[in-house]
This record gives structure tokens, C-alpha cells and sequence, in this order.
């Protein structure tokens, strides 16, 4: 019998509906977390307890440090395309600032878990009041980080709950909990909340470690040690598994593997239709090392290079030569394929002297309002995609747009940077291509307005969903309102589509809906003949392709 068999027919077969993050089937034991870790602490300590406070937070803060270094290393040696994201937690556990408030906590009679408790909370709820998508990620990576001190405090670590047989049912997971699973091999995970398009769902795909979101209380319905199915396909998981639905599954995680086994083998095929139509797969790519991956799979250049991965990387906005070697490096690595560099996108939360607080920041000042708002920053990336583009592989794409007269200010600065460069004798290529992203309702419905000035199109599906469905979309508690495969979603990209094939314009989609190989034929037959995509899932599209029977 094999060992992924679970012996449970003593006990009732349940099923919990979710929203799957991460395909793939696996078997195992639920490990249930509770984030009781802030319970039956002292809250306050006598003057003689201090030093020993002082003490305990100062090897707690030590020995947070080497588990989140190892965890870095980790994923910049087997995953690189999230470490950026964990190197934050690695930032907020090293500012003195903080160390010095919670000391001084201490200090007045708090106790160490008091101090950080309280200390952490109040950084949280205040990335959480200004309702900005980056600073309301960055909220999530605060609470993980004074869990982990926390969690060293208590002597206790995830680490030591989990092992290679593990489910995971938590209220929530972030990306350092992910990776430290995937040291423990752990099978999976299952949470309450959690949105499609969050960090940690991403990295789960990065990695193929099976996910589901979105159900709610799962962690009081079932019990740590009961056996689990889940079905990362279906957004399901079945709670102890008759030996009827075993043998069910097992056959389909055999089929499973049989094909995991041929895409491996497609990444030097031609990702080509049954009836010869060709398209193009590239990658979106945050960071240099994410482009060895991709090549590996099979991608045709780079469809969107995220640049403001830059600034959570330096802690700042890079110079412009820093961006200079960053963007020539990337273009190298990939030429002659297309190398399509995004500005930054990012809002007034980071880099925003001057510009007022916002009560919703999301429909407020970012992408190109932000970089408009400052054209210094703007000024300096355009310069470092032109010095950078002598290859001639590059194109230039603006995120964020309303309106015409947005591209209209942006290509003067453009035009500025062009003259300078000229007359200072420095080459760059003198035709590259310039285009927008298409994330708002109002740039689909207007596209055509923007023909003349653009020479390509990209449909962002991450922002255009949640702005088509008023639903934001790393909200957890709206997670079944954000629906990448909703009706209005797959409709709004036909008529782009449509407009944008007639005018003989070139139109790619990119985003969480583009990785999903459910929605492959449904694209294709759209007219999409260009798809960007997180690189470990560019063998399951490309094998939906070269199937697809009906372009």
C-alpha cells in the first residue's frame, strides 16, 4: 500500500470548498497553527526584571536574524524570484529605530512580548489606516516578523511543528512561512484569508506547493493529525478520505505526474498551435536572477520587468547608473528576444515628498500620476532604459494609464531625455517602441485614443479586475468577489482585443489570469498571440498551446 495511503474510514469524510492558489494534489496530516503565541504572557515586570527583558529580546532579535538569513539564502539559491520579498522581513527586523523603541519599552516596565506586541501593532495598523495595495502587503510582513520574535522568545518555531507529511490550516501565511515549509518539505497548505494575487500565493505557485484560500474557520474544523486530501485543481479539501476517494485521487495524481514528466521536455518545442499559430510566451521577471529560470523554461524575452522591485531591493530609488546596469544586463540576457521594461509603479506611499495623504491611495496617486507628480524620478529611469537599449531589444511601457494626456506629458519627458542623450554623444536606439499598460476601465474603453501614440498595448488583469469589479484585490475579506475568470473580466479583454487586432496593434496579456491553463484557450481564442507569465509556469502554458486545437 503506498504510503501516501490514509487509513480514516473510522471517521467521516468531509469536504470544504475554497479558492485554489496553487494546483497540484497531495496527500497528508493536518498540522493546525493557531497564532496563540501573544497568550499568558506578563505584561508588565519589576525594575529588577529589566536587564534579564533587555537580554531576552536582545538573543530573540539574534536568533530571528540567523533563521530569516537562512530562509534568504534559501530561496536566492533555489527561488529566486521572491527573495526580495523576504529580504524586507530581514530589513524591519534590522531598524534600530524599532530595536530602540522596544527597549525603551522594556524599560518602562513592559515585558519583551509586551514591548514587541505592542510596538508591531501599531506599525501594522498603520500601513493598514492608509489603504495603499504596497503598504497594505508591507502590514502583513510586520505581523510576521513580531511573530517570529515572538515565536524565539517562546523557544518555538514553525520549523519544529511541521514535517514532510504536513498540511499546513492557518488563519493566514505569508512568504517567510512558505519557505520554511519548504525546508521541512511540507505538502501544502490550506488558510481562512488570503487573495489570489497576494505574495504568498504567488510564491506558493513559484515553488508548486499546493495551496487553497478563502475558507472560512478551517482551522476550528479540523483537527491537527487528521488525515487530508487536498485538491489544489478544484480548490478543495477533503477531510478524512474514505478508501474509495483515495484510490480516486491517487489515479489522478499519477496522471499528474505522467504529464509533469512531458513538460519537461517541451522547453526547446515551439510554443505553436495544433493549426501553426505561434505565441509568444515571455516572462514577467523582478529580478536577474528570475531571468536564468525563465530561459530555462523556454521564454521569449521578458514581457514585463517590474523595476520597482529596485526600490524594496536598495531601500531607495536607485541612480541612474545602477539602472543603467540593471536594465543592460537584463536586456543582454535575454537579446535578441524583447526586453519590456515597466516604469515604476509605485504610489505616493514611497518616495512621495510633498504630495498630500490619501483616504484611498489604490484609485489615488500611483503609477504614472505618482511619476508625473515627480518627473525628476521619471527623468532619471527614462534616461537608463535609453543609455541601456544600444542592444535594440528594449521597449518602454508606462503603467497606470487613464488618459491620452498622461502619455502625452510622459513621452516629453521622454523626448527630453532623447535630446540630451543626443547631445551628449551617448548612442541608444532611436526607434524603440513605446506602450502602456491597460489596467484601468477607462484606457480599454478609450483605447482606440491612444493608437497614435503608443506602439504597443499590455492588459495588466491584476489591477483591470479588481478596478472592473470594485474589489481590491489583496483583500482578503472580498477574496470571492475578486474573480480573475469572471464573465466581465474575459469580456472586457475581447473587446480590447478586438479594437486593437483591426487597428493591426500589438496587444499582450499579463497577470494571474495568463498562468492559469484553464484560461489558455479561452485567450487564445480571443485573438491573444502574446502571453507574460511567472516563469515556472511557462511549461504548463506552453503544453496547453501546442494542444489547443481551436485558435
Amino acid at each position: 500500500m503506498p504510503s501516501s495511503v490514509l487509513h480514516s474510514d473510522t471517521k467521516k469524510e468531509r469536504r470544504y470548498h475554497g479558492i485554489p492558489a496553487s494546483r497540484g494534489i497531495v496527500f497528508g496530516k493536518a498540522k493546525v497553527i493557531h497564532n496563540d503565541l501573544i497568550s499568558e504572557y506578563e505584561e508588565h515586570i519589576s525594575s529588577n526584571q529589566i536587564p534579564f527583558e533587555l537580554n531576552r529580546f536582545a538573543q530573540a532579535v539574534q536568533k530571528s536574524e540567523q533563521q530569516f538569513n537562512n530562509i534568504i539564502q534559501l530561496s536566492k539559491n533555489e527561488f529566486p524570484s521572491m527573495s526580495h520579498i523576504l529580504e524586507t522581513y530581514s530589513m524591519i527586523l534590522s531598524d534600530s529605530f524599532m530595536h530602540e523603541a522596544i527597549r525603551n519599552k522594556i524599560k518602562e516596565g513592559y515585558s519583551a512580548e509586551n514591548a514587541i506586541f505592542h510596538n508591531f501593532n501599531a506599525q501594522k495598523h498603520f500601513f493598514l489606516l492608509t489603504k495603499d495595495p504596497i503598504l497594505s502587503e508591507r502590514a502583513v510582513d510586520f505581523d510576521h516578523v513580531s511573530s517570529q520574535l515572538l515565536s524565539a522568545l517562546r523557544k518555538k518555531t514553525i520549523s519544529h511543528e511541521v514535517d514532510e507529511q504536513s498540511i499546513v490550516f492557518a488563519t493566514s501565511i505569508t512568504p517567510a512561512d512558505i519557505m520554511t515549509f519548504k525546508q521541512e518539505h511540507c505538502k501544502g497548505f490550506v488558510t481562512e484569508i488570503g487573495g489570489i494575487a497576494s505574495h504568498a500565493s504567488i510564491l506558493a505557485r513559484s515553488l508548486s506547493m499546493t495551496s487553497i484560500i478563502g475558507i472560512n474557520d478551517i482551522v476550528h474544523k479540523v483537527k491537527t493529525g487528521d488525515s487530508i486530501i487536498i485538491d489544489g485543481n478544484e480548490g478543495l479539501v477533503i477531510v478524512n478520505p474514505t478508501k474509495k476517494t483515495q484510490s480516486t485521487y491517487h489515479k489522478k495524481t499519477e496522471r499528474e505526474a505522467k504529464l509533469r514528466e512531458e513538460l519537461g521536455e517541451l522547453s526547446h518545442i515551439a510554443s505553436d498551435t495544433k493549426r501553426g499559430t505561434h505565441i509568444t510566451i515571455s516572462a514577467n521577471i523582478d529580478s536577474i536572477s528570475d531571468i536564468e529560470e525563465a530561459i530555462g523554461n523556454g521564454a521569449q524575452g521578458i514581457g514585463l520587468l517590474r523595476t520597482e522591485f529596485q526600490i524594496a531591493r536598495y531601500g531607495r530609488i536607485p541612480d541612474e547608473q545602477t539602472q543603467v546596469d540593471w536594465y543592460s544586463s537584463c536586456a543582454q540576457k535575454v537579446y535578441p528576444e524583447w526586453c519590456t521594461i515597466r516604469v515604476f509603479d509605485i504610489g505616493s506611499d514611497k518616495f512621495a515628498e510633498g504630495l498630500p495623504s490619501e483616504s484611498n491611495p489604490a484609485l489615488g496617486v500611483r503609477g504614472i500620476r505618482y511619476l508625473l507628480k515627480r518627473k525628476d524620478v521619471l527623468k532619471t529611469q527614462m534616461r537608463a532604459i535609453l543609455k541601456a537599449s544600444s542592444s535594440k531589444n528594449i521597449k518602454l511601457m508606462l503603467p497606470m494609464i487613464t488618459n491620452v494626456s498622461e502619455v502625452l506629458q510622459a513621452k516629453e519627458v521622454f523626448e527630453e531625455c532623447r535630446q540630451e542623450l543626443t547631445n551628449e554623444g551617448i548612442r541608444f536606439d532611436q526607434f524603440m517602441p513605446f506602450g502602456i499598460m491597460i489596467e484601468t476601465p477607462a484606457a480599454g474603453l478609450e483605447i482606440r485614443s491612444f493608437f497614435k501614440h503608443c506602439d504597443f498595448f499590455s492588459i495588466g488583469t491584476n489591477d483591470l479586475t479588481q478596478y472592473l469589479l470594485a474589489a481590491d484585490r489583496i483583500n482578503e475579506h472580498v477574496a470571492e468577489i475578486y474573480d480573475i475568470f469572471h464573465p466581465a473580466v474575459f469580456g472586457f479583454i475581447r473587446k480590447i482585443v478586438k479594437v486593437c487586432k483591426t487597428a493591426g496593434k500589438d496587444v499582450s496579456i499579463c497577470g494571474e489570469i495568463a498562468g492559469f491553463p484553464d484560461a489558455t484557450n479561452k485567450l487564445i481564442h480571443m485573438g491573444i498571440r502574446n502571453i507574460s507569465i511567472s516563469p515556472p509556469l511557462i511549461a504548463g502554458i506552453k503544453n496547453k498551446v501546442i494542444n489547443n486545437t481551436k485558435d
